[in-house]
């Protein structure tokens, strides 16, 4: 029964804070398959390696000058933050072309924290045998750290990421590394050294970082409805999309009401072909975007290959319309 318990306790908290990740990313939505890599990579192969690493490392540190607390505030945020970062560094180097700022990182690296947390707190909830309050303090109270944590390496990467030079691109991993394990290292000693008091002063550095990241992400949102403005006028002049189209794309709302009355007119696989629409024209967007940047992995023949999607599923859709009228 404890083992049921534990798993829905770790597990329910993580699918509402993963279903707020997955909204954060509000104009192209990262793809299912990394979505999930990412999430199970936390949730499996890191915490695994982790709790070897620390299992072969713990004895000798213990015994060392900074005594056995050091393993849980040395040790552990070190190894952890270390193997959930190796997954975004290989998300950067083999997913680029789905890698597009710090957004994205920020995404990736929050669904990696989540899936450590969820097995790790199912771990915790077993091993004490009992749910209650230790829900409260790990689920809730400190539910969104590891994702904060992570989500930090991936905002660092993600900075930059149109700049050329491997050499900027690990200064920047380290130095998201770096306030990943201080972040991780300050929450251990407070909660060690200072007890209910511990708990209190690492909410308020934990949510002063999270605070942070988050406003972060608003100036993502609005530097990528820039790159929709920017990137769109031109393909409305060249007849590539419709002016209500474009009002659409830009506008939340517009899109939300196209959306809905494709469901009510058509039902699912008419709101489905929309919603398609919707996500080529933003991923055109993007794509020019990231070629005025001077990415070397983004592919002209995608660009001309999606105005002909573009174009093709316009005509599908208004041969329905008149269908309909």
């Amino acid at each position: 029964m404890i083992m049921l318990q534990a798993f829905l306790a770790a597990a329910i908290p993580t699918a509402l804070y993963s279903l707020l990740i997955w909204w954060l990313d509000r104009y192209e939505k990262e793809p299912l398959h990394l979505i999930f890599a990412a999430f199970w990579w936390g949730a499996i192969p890191a915490i695994a390696l982790a709790v070897l690493v620390e299992f072969v490392l713990a004895v000798p540190i213990e015994q060392g000058p900074l005594g056995p607390d050091s393993v849980r505030w040395g040790l552990a945020p070190l190894v952890e933050e270390l193997l959930k970062a190796l997954a975004l560094a290989g998300l950067f180097v083999w997913a680029r072309s789905e890698f597009d700022g710090p957004l994205d990182g920020i995404v990736y690296g929050a669904l990696i924290g989540f899936g450590f947390s969820m097995t790790e707190n199912a771990l915790y909830f077993i091993s004490f045998g009992d749910v209650g309050a230790l829900f409260w303090v790990r689920a809730v109270l400190f539910g969104l750290n590891h994702a904060f944590f992570t989500s930090m390496v991936g905002l660092a990467i993600g900075a930059v990421r149109y700049q050329h030079g491997v050499g900027i691109k690990l200064l920047a991993l380290l130095g998201g590394l770096s306030l990943a394990i201080v972040f991780h290292a300050a929450h251990n000693y407070l909660v060690l050294s200072f007890q209910g008091l511990g708990l209190v002063y690492s909410w308020i550095v934990q949510s002063t970082g999270i605070l942070a990241v988050l406003l972060i992400a608003v100036l993502a949102w609005r530097h990528e409805m820039g790159w929709l403005r920017d990137e769109l006028g031109d393909e409305v002049r060249g007849g590539i999309i419709s002016a209500q189209d474009y009002s659409e794309i830009v506008s939340s709302a517009g899109k939300m009401r196209r959306q809905l009355r494709a469901l009510a007119e058509g039902g699912l696989p008419h709101l489905l072909r929309v919603r398609h629409l919707h996500h080529l024209i933003t991923e055109l967007a993007f794509c020019k975007s990231k070629q005025r940047l001077a990415d070397r992995y983004q592919d002209c023949d995608q660009i001309d290959h999606l105005r002909r999607q573009i174009v093709s599923l316009r005509d599908e859709l208004a041969n329905r319309a008149e269908a309909w009228a």
